[in-house]
């Protein structure tokens, strides 16, 4: 049964002494419902108690919306411009408070929403937090992420205008409440502590502020001239994330010169080329006539192996689409969302053992080697040994891949050694269309000292191949759009990637793990149900007759971006979320790419 909120009860006139109790009385269940205590030994306790700590108590959080109900609380019109909103007197007493203690409250029911069933769907709660307060950064951030993942047919121009009101909302909250906390270290009014409202409510809440390490906060005091008073302030997470958001969608939206205002924050001193954003857009044409000439950097051409009927034969793709589907026991028995990067490697000399290895030998090891033949003035190299591993994205939730070179993991995490397939590829399953994001390659290599010139892009089409040299900068660019099929399965972005090697890359690995960089295929068993479906055996067919064209071409790859003279001595740079960085805007390039490959935290 759906948890439902109290019935909120009829205002009436309440003299002051009544109200500052109800307030008081719903201060107090809303810093239990964050756990937010006065007493160090309630904290402590709280801590050890991780699982009530995950699950906080919604009724707290639903008594706070009772008690507040019976007060006159003003709801406000969102203003065109947040400076006009706030400043040091939007925190000055507790009527101006309280909106913002409701719109935090609505805010956490609207979190709550989103994982189980409530009275209300989380729209309600979403359009009752931004009455109160329009410009709560984040219930804008997360009011954005939710029609993000949830695909609730919101074009990405409205989600993306959500980031920017909570980006631009949270640079001025931030600043007008820094200087309300900075201006005393107890600002009270009457039996309320203001500051300590406003820390909880706003710099820990709406801009989600973490706190600065001792040490730290040290270290800046040193720094600091004498006689210098101002207090260090760490960044919002919210106008961190929401920025960043922005500059990317803004970015697919070919607005770039609004996306500019967002990475001047990060101090990145390069971006992708608009250009080539663009041309993933379809808005602008291939730049054949400024190809490179093939050099030692450059084995061969990128290229596209297509067919009318597509480059499997149709028994073979349509297993490979089941055995992978969004529903298929293979990504819940591989912990696919939470493990790392892993794949699977096979010696191609010995006896297919299941369909993928069945599709990867006899269908697209022939246009890996025609590439490479086809590529080499001198006899080809030859393959011995198919890397394989997939990827599967929503297409209303795909931000891309972060851009990356393919290596032999074992070898550089072990001896710190570059190793790359002779060939990289990929296979597009399902997802494929228009805006479904493109897969780039850069004419750039790990020991590069100079910037990419061209970038190749690869538009996803099913039942199409990919091939590129193995040792190229590569990633994939967000989805924009994709199929328009009703199919669920034609909703992802579905790929299988192979990396073709010309010597045994499982030699000299001491442990080579289950569900690691090219690990053994997992038993067929109950807990590997995935395994004993791949193994049942296809009708073979002959291979599609293929053509192979030449991919588009994009030049320059990357745009220095450029800064007014003033803008260091304004504010101090924006950390770069780590968890969304897919190196499409950088610092330091084009060493940034080798320092993040020989990282602890390289990309897969």
């Amino acid at each position: 049964m759906a948890k439902q909120p109290p019935t909120k009860r009829r205002k009436k006139s309440l003299l002051k002494a009544e109200q500052y109790d109800l307030i008081a009385e719903a201060w107090t269940h809303y810093k239990s419902y964050i756990g937010a205590s006065d007493d160090d030994e309630e904290i402590e306790e709280e801590e050890e108690l991780e699982e009530e700590e995950e699950e906080r108590d919604i009724d707290e959080i639903f008594e706070v919306v009772s008690l507040l109900s019976q007060l006159d609380i003003q709801t406000k019109k969102q203003k065109s411009d947040a400076s006009d909103v706030f400043n040091t007197d939007s925190f000055e007493s507790i009527q101006t408070i309280l909106p913002i203690m409701f719109s935090m409250t609505y805010l956490h029911i609207a979190n709550h929403s989103m994982s189980e069933e409530l009275e209300q769907p989380p729209e309600y709660y979403f359009e009752q937090s931004l009455m109160y307060w329009p410009e709560n950064p984040a219930a804008n951030s997360l009011l954005a992420d939710y029609h993000k993942q949830m695909n609730l047919g919101s074009d990405m121009t409205t989600i993306c205008d959500l980031y920017v009101k909570a980006a631009t909302y949270a640079g001025t909250v931030k600043d007008a409440a820094t200087k309300f906390c900075d201006a005393s270290s107890e600002k009270e009014e009457d039996r309320f502590n203001l500051k300590e409202m406003v820390d909880i409510l706003v710099m820990g809440g709406a801009l989600d502020m973490s706190e600065e390490d001792d040490d730290d906060e040290q270290e800046d005091e040193e720094e600091e001239d004498e006689g210098d008073e101002q207090e260090f302030h760490s960044c919002s997470n919210v106008e961190v994330t929401s920025s960043f958001m922005a500059a990317m969608l803004l970015s697919c939206l070919d607005r770039h010169d609004d996306a500019l205002v967002q990475l001047q924050k990060f101090r990145f001193s390069h971006r992708i080329h608009p250009n080539v954003w663009k041309m993933a857009l379809g808005s602008q044409d291939s730049d054949d006539k400024k190809k490179s000439a093939i050099d030692s950097t450059v084995m061969f051409e990128p290229r596209m192996y297509h067919s009318k009927e597509g480059v499997l034969p149709q028994e073979h793709y349509n297993r490979l689409c089941k055995l992978f589907a969004p529903d298929a026991n293979y990504w819940d028995q591989s912990d696919y969302n939470n493990r790392g990067y892993y794949s699977y490697y096979f010696d191609i000399t010995k006896k297919t053992r299941n369909v993928v290895e069945d599709a990867i030998v006899n269908h697209l090891l022939p246009m890996a080697e025609r590439t490479l033949e086809e590529g080499h003035k001198s006899p080809a190299p030859k393959i011995v040994g198919a890397e394989w591993w997939v990827h599967t994205r929503p297409h209303s939730a795909n931000l891309g891949h972060p851009l990356h070179f393919d290596t032999d993991e074992w070898l550089l995490n072990s001896k710190h050694e570059v190793s790359h397939p002779i060939v990289s590829s990929v296979l597009y399953l399902t997802g494929g269309g228009a805006g479904a994001g493109s897969t780039i390659v850069f004419d750039q290599t790990p020991d590069a000292t100079e910037n990419a010139t061209q970038v190749w892009l690869s538009e996803p089409t099913n039942n199409h191949f990919m091939n590129f040299p193995g040792n190229l900068l590569h990633g994939v660019l967000p989805c924009v759009g994709g199929s328009s099929s009703d199919s669920d399965i034609d909703k992802n972005r579905l790929t299988l990637m192979v990396g073709f090697w010309t010597r045994d890359v499982t030699k000299g690995m001491k442990n080579r793990k289950l569900y690691g960089p090219c690990g053994p295929l997992p038993p067929a068993t109950k807990e590997h149900s995935w395994v004993m479906e791949a193994q049942k055996k296809v009708k073979q067919a002959s291979g599609n007759e293929v053509e192979a064209t030449a991919l588009k071409v994009a030049s320059p790859a990357w745009e220095t971006i450029d800064y007014p003279d003033d803008m260091e001595e304004e504010s101090a740079p924006l950390d770069v979320p780590a968890s969304l960085d897919h190196q499409y805007f950088v610092s330091n390039a084009p060493h940034c790419f080798t320092t993040r490959l020989f990282s602890k935290d390289n990309c897969d």
